[in-house]
């Protein structure tokens, strides 16, 4: 017991300062029970180990080599973006959207570690989900993820810059979370993120931070069913630019606040 009170007390002196009270804290309490069920010698090298990386800022999803995620466990890398919160409310409005509707086919694109696909599927059987990427390193992961969390979902790897209407079947849903942070945002960001996620799924040029959206929003305007939904997550600084960009191509636009109170998400349908 004064063992483990000793090594708690290391952590905080090594990490304060790189985080704060309440980070240091929860990390502990995670790594704690991730390591309850190994011998302590085995335990003490990690928790070393862990400690060392964590000092240099990498992200503890990273370290342990996984993220909860809308319930569900998943597997993550250097390759993928680590989960996020806010992600967890988009999952959540198209599931509302859907609840009484079966049948649904859904396309995720860009979808990493397919948290959103999976996600969606696991909680919705009579959905046909797809999901794209251009990584095949993400798309790897992705894969895993579905066989462990037990789901059918179809994945392909693609250029969402790129997509060609005939290599789709139409869908109800198109949902996206894209690279939106424009490059010169990077010297403002936490370097758990800058250092060590995928800037493939981070960040855009300056010149035209909302590519990725234009690209994506022309490709439904052929590939949604009538009444079919777009929804994305956006940068909360670019939402009326998002919205306004998406309203030209003649969809109905509308713009969702996180519940951090951040314009986080677009809901658009095509005005019939």
């Amino acid at each position: 017991m004064l063992e483990k009170q000793a090594i708690k007390a290391h952590y905080f002196k090594v990490l304060e300062g790189v985080y704060e009270k309440e980070e240091i804290n929860a990390v502990y309490k995670w790594i704690s029970e991730d390591l309850a069920t190994l011998p302590e010698p085995q335990q003490k090298e990690l928790f070393e180990n862990y400690l060392t990386k964590l000092a240099l800022k990498q992200p503890l999803q990273q370290i342990l080599g996984y993220a909860y995620f809308y319930n569900l466990k998943f597997k993550v890398n250097d390759h993928v973006l680590i989960p996020r919160p806010e992600t967890e409310e988009l999952v959540y409005m198209i599931l509302q959207e859907c609840i009484k509707k079966p049948n649904q086919e859904i396309l995720d694109i860009g979808t990493g570690s397919g948290c959103i696909a999976i996600s969606l599927k696991k909680n919705l059987q009579t959905a046909q989900v797809h999901a794209m990427d251009v990584s095949e390193d993400a798309l790897k992961i992705a894969h895993i993820n579905a066989l462990e969390n037990r789901v059918e979902v179809h994945f392909k790897k693609d250029n969402a810059l790129a997509l060609k209407a005939d290599d789709y079947p139409k869908f109800h849903i198109i949902v996206s979370n894209p690279p939106y942070i424009a490059s010169s945002e990077k010297q403002n960001m936490h370097d758990n993120v800058v250092k060590f996620e995928p800037h493939l799924a981070l960040f855009v040029d300056d010149e035209n931070p909302l590519i990725f959206y234009d690209k994506i929003a022309d490709f439904a305007l052929t590939n949604l069913h009538p009444n079919g939904v777009l929804f994305f997550e956006i940068n909360q600084n670019l939402g009326i630019a998002t919205q306004e960009l998406i309203q030209k191509k003649g969809f109905k636009a509308q713009i969702i606040k996180d519940l951090n109170n951040n314009e986080r998400f677009i809901k658009a349908q095509l005005l019939g």
